[in-house]
């Protein structure tokens, strides 16, 4: 599940969430009079300033007795600022740490689409190929879908949820990966229409593909191939509950943990520095290459375009950002990688109603102002 990301914020936004924190404390606008002495500081003091901006974002943004955020900013492979806010557990008023992990949602989806693309790089496969070619016991449409459709979402599968909800197996309710591609077999017909349209059965089918081409579960694909080489550590682990892992929450703080276990499209289990490491790939282009990006596609909203490209399980915005954004019930995330690819913004939270957005734009115009930021 994802959400549509808003406009980033604007200089004068983005002081007046700094000064929120507190509520009762007014704030001047500390973001710009910081921007304006940076140019004489070492890089020691820019950064201790820009942390301390990142710290009063978070606190104006996320409340200590709530479900919280936890993000992470890297530059050129370096974790320059870590922090989180609000309580990973309600009952227990545990709160968020940098070492709790998230289920990171869609994000997981840009992980998925590294593995096809290495198998392809192989040989093994061809983003040409016919799903049926490496996927038996799917309808007739299988025959015409291909892999590069599914990588793009304009295979136009319907989402597996609809035949879930016709089988009476609701979100909460305990679905497995088995019982969820079987979901996808029952499905006779694709979307009417061509182009763009997101759906997480797309992924689902794609981490077949995987295993089938690999002969490796598709967690044990990852780990041998991207995450241990890259010294990440990460676990496909959908419906994970442990001591470190956050609890998911609704806009109301009601429990809200999705029983659907299926993985390729979510699952992904992390923390926010983590992620902000493995976006440094986007940069140097080790496991991510320029194939993923090769080959997006115009994203449609309401079948109308809105300016932005999809790529191998990564968005593209107009100036040329990347981001993925992610929701899996009470778990929402969004991963922002600037133009330069030298700077990564990770947000991860654990209740349905966070600030994932406003955060992320809030440390983007700290770290990684625009131009139009800077002048004025």
């Amino acid at each position: 599940m994802t959400a549509v990301r808003p406009l980033a914020l604007t200089v004068t936004a983005l002081a007046a969430i700094v000064g929120l924190a507190g509520c009762a404390v007014e704030r001047a606008p500390v973001p710009r009079v910081a921007k304006l002495s940076l140019a004489t500081d070492t890089s020691l003091q820019r950064t201790a300033k820009l942390a301390t901006l990142s710290d009063e974002a978070l606190a104006g943004l996320v409340s200590n007795d709530a479900p919280g955020c936890s993000a992470a900013v890297g530059v050129t492979g370096e974790v320059v600022w870590a922090a989180a806010g609000g309580l990973a557990d309600l009952a227990t008023r545990t709160p968020l740490t940098t070492e709790t992990r998230f289920d990171m949602a869609s994000i997981s989806k840009q992980f998925t689409a590294t593995a096809v693309l290495l198998l392809q790089r192989e040989g093994l496969l061809s983003l040409d190929d016919a799903l049926s070619t490496h996927v038996v016991g799917l309808p007739p449409w299988a025959d015409d879908v291909t892999l590069e459709q599914l990588l793009h979402h304009t295979a136009r599968v319907p989402d597996f949820w609809i035949e879930l909800d016709a089988a009476d197996i609701g979100f909460t309710d305990d679905a497995d990966h088995a019982t969820v591609l079987a979901a996808i077999e029952r499905t006779d017909e694709l979307i009417p229409g061509e182009g763009y349209a997101y759906a997480n059965s797309h992924y689902v089918l794609l981490a077949e593909v995987v295993e089938a081409v690999s002969g490796q579960a598709f967690a044990d694909f990852l780990d041998e191939r991207i995450a241990g080489p890259l010294g990440i550590d990460l676990a496909v682990a959908p419906g994970l509950t442990a001591p470190d892992v956050a609890t998911p929450y609704d806009t109301d703080d009601t429990l809200l943990r999705g029983g659907w276990a299926a993985y390729g499209h979510s699952g992904i289990v992390t923390t926010p520095t983590e992620l902000v490491r493995w976006g440094d790939q986007y940069r140097l282009g080790e496991l991510v290459q320029e194939d993923a990006l090769e080959g997006a596609v115009v994203v449609l909203d309401d079948e109308q375009p809105n300016g932005e490209l999809y790529g191998a399980g990564i968005r593209i915005e107009p100036d040329g950002s990347l981001y993925h954004s992610g929701r899996w019930g009470g778990y929402i995330s969004d991963l922002t990688i600037t133009p330069n690819r030298e700077t990564v913004i990770a947000v991860a939270c654990n209740g349905r109603g966070a600030p994932r957005f406003e955060l992320a734009d809030a440390l983007r115009e700290i770290w990684a102002p625009s131009p139009a930021s800077d002048e004025s």
